[in-house]
């Protein structure tokens, strides 16, 4: 079967969740998709949970040293080798709901000048069970409101194979590379497209229930960069500096 969507997802000591994903990916209403799962340098039994699925659907790639590391140079990866016209972001800890697929296609044949396709969502909290929708609501694209910062969710991302081969992820970025390639994108003129419905569940796990107030510092500095450097806000010349500190600090 052709894929008519191919999903990037990078992966890094993930076996114990990557299963579940996998699951959702194969309950998918529309099954002409395909997922191109990069391990970034992991240590773990990730290639053996994926593979036990002996699913053709799925394909196994172990990052080189030679390709770089880090999420940003996985996905570059997954997008050279996915076959579909238009490619899909998820994480290896998250779940698809089993109308993404379709839904994303429908958009996309639908309304053909879009670009950029993005979603609603649920925040899915394991440790309780509970399921809730995000405090600040997603809503229709604006130039405006991405130059205020990052409100499009990265884990619902879909968008034309040959745009993100033109424009791969900045590997630079540790942190927010998303938002950095959504900025890159959107003074492109690219057209983006918001689709109400839920399609995707973020799972928040004991490993990523609090950032620590460092790493929400790194993220706000990094989102930082990113608009300074589009412009978007003054340059504050300590910034990089601040970011370096506390990298060095990890």
């Amino acid at each position: 079967m052709t894929p008519k969507i191919s999903y990037i997802v990078a992966t890094q000591n993930r076996g114990d969740l990557i299963g579940d994903t996998i699951k959702s990916l194969i309950n998918q209403d529309e099954p002409a998709w395909e997922a191109i799962i990069v391990d970034d340098h992991g240590a773990d039994n990730t290639e053996e949970v994926v593979k036990n699925f002996n699913d053709q659907r799925l394909i196994y790639i172990k990052l080189s040293d030679s390709h770089g590391r880090g999420a940003s140079c996985a996905r570059n990866l997954a997008a050279i080798w996915a076959k579909a016209p238009i490619v899909a972001i998820t994480d290896s800890d998250d779940l698809l709901y089993a109308n993404r697929t379709l839904e994303t296609l429908k958009a996309f044949a639908e309304n053909p000048e879009i670009d950029i396709f993005y979603s609603d969502f649920d925040i899915w909290e394991e440790k309780t069970g509970i399921i809730r929708s995000r405090k600040t609501p997603i809503g229709e694209y604006s130039l405006e409101k991405i130059k205020q910062g990052h409100f499009i969710p990265h884990i619902t991302l879909a968008l034309k194979r040959q745009i993100l081969l033109d424009n791969p992820y900045n590997q630079f970025y540790k942190i927010a590379e998303d938002y950095e390639l959504l900025t890159r994108l959107a003074l492109q003129d690219k057209n983006f497209y918001f689709c109400p419905e839920k399609l995707m569940k973020y799972r928040i796990s004991d490993t990523n229930m609090s950032i620590g107030a460092e790493k929400k510092e790194l993220v706000d500095l990094y989102g930082k960069l990113v608009r300074m450097i589009r412009g978007f806000i003054p340059c504050e010349e300590n910034t990089l500096e601040k970011i370096e500190q506390l990298e060095r600090r990890k």
